[in-house]
């Protein structure tokens, strides 16, 4: 009998037959335990095709199935009862996550104590890229945890930023934790559980699809006490992740691009209805965490560093600077990539523009 199990058994059936965001098997659970709501679906007192997939999980060596799998590549399965369990994750109430899912050597209880989720568009300009980028690779420095969801663009470039400076990084998934999505992330996915964490709702082998990655967006939200958009189009998914952090009282960050990009007009909207902060300077994001982060000296893009150094020494106008890195450096610098820079050091609070050009602020 299911009343038999123990509570991780039970949470783990029900995790494989069930799919993430079931908010009446969340109540069901939550009123009478993973064992007894077990129980009550295999008795015939539950309807619904939970009744079905729940039959043929037992009925088969799914359970059996995905323990090895979990088993071979490292990973484990965490339940609400457990100490690495976040308390942020009750904010969600009937559509919390039966259990997590897990792959990697960090701890998610204490890596999300302090957590910043960044997400955006998939087809990113390299200005988004280098921001998210930045972001993340300050948040690494101040000992707060990037939480993304590994997709190609910003995620991929905020779990990098987070990485290089060997900060912590978790990466949210919409299939099992030992499937690699997208397969060209594959070595991404490893650096992350090296040091971080890959997690998932869906058991190990689970394919993505287009559901589980609107509610994937939930507990990317969820993971982290502030969400931080970088471009994201008017129907852009990555607007789902604002929504449920706004609606989880979670602080909400817009990073602007160029009035004319239709990449970031999503995020032009947000800030305009009032629902994303405007972000000025990315110190300011990070300053939330209540860091003690020097921000101001620790650039560790060169091509920033140089940038910085030309600006202090003289002050320079885009088109002069672009002349004095491209004479100063063997590569050929695009003009796009020393306005992305830029871009970065204005919202770091580096630099500011004026009539005649750019100087240290």
């Amino acid at each position: 009998m299911a009343s038999r199990m123990s509570e991780h058994t039970a949470r783990a059936i029900l995790s494989i037959a069930s799919e993430p965001g079931d908010e009446k098997l969340g109540a069901l659970i939550g009123e009478h335990g993973a064992n007894q709501a077990l129980e009550m679906i295999q008795s015939g007192q539950v309807s619904g095709a939970v009744v079905k997939r729940v039959r043929e999980v037992m009925e088969s060596k799914a359970l059996e199935h995905s323990m090895n799998r979990l088993a071979s590549c490292g990973g484990r399965f965490i339940i609400p009862s457990d100490d690495e369990w976040p308390a942020l994750l009750d904010d969600l109430d009937t559509s919390a996550p039966v259990g997590l899912w897990l792959k990697g050597t960090a701890n998610l209880k204490v890596v999300t104590e302090k957590s910043l989720a960044v997400v955006g568009a998939r087809a990113s300009t390299s200005y988004g890229e280098r921001v998210a980028s930045e972001v993340g690779a300050l948040a690494g420095q101040a000992g707060v945890c990037v939480v993304s969801g590994a997709a190609y663009g910003i995620d991929a470039a905020a779990h990098r930023g987070a990485l290089a400076t060997e900060g912590y990084t978790i990466a949210v998934l919409a299939c099992g934790v030992d499937v690699a999505y997208p397969a060209a992330h594959a070595g991404l996915l490893t650096r992350i559980s090296e040091s971080g964490l890959v997690v998932s709702e869906a058991p190990p082998q689970a394919k993505p699809h287009k559901r589980r990655f609107l509610v994937r967006n939930r507990l990317i939200a969820t993971l982290a006490q502030s969400t931080v958009v970088i471009e994201a189009a008017l129907r852009s998914g990555s607007l789902s992740t604002a929504n449920w952090a706004n609606a989880l009282g979670r602080d909400v960050w817009g990073i602007p691009g160029p009035v004319t990009s239709a990449t970031s007009a999503g995020v032009h909207a947000g800030i305009r209805d009032g629902v994303m902060n405007i972000v000025s300077e990315i110190s300011d994001v990070i300053a939330r965490f209540n860091t003690e982060l020097d921000l101001k000296n620790d650039l560790h893009d060169p091509l920033q560093n140089c940038v910085l150094k030309i600006i202090q020494e003289t002050g320079a106008t885009t088109e002069t600077l672009i002349l004095k890195i491209n004479q100063a450096r063997d590569v050929i610098v695009d003009s796009h990539e020393i306005h992305s820079v830029l871009a970065i050091l204005e919202l770091r609070g580096l630099i500011e523009r004026t009539a005649t050009g750019w100087r240290c602020r």
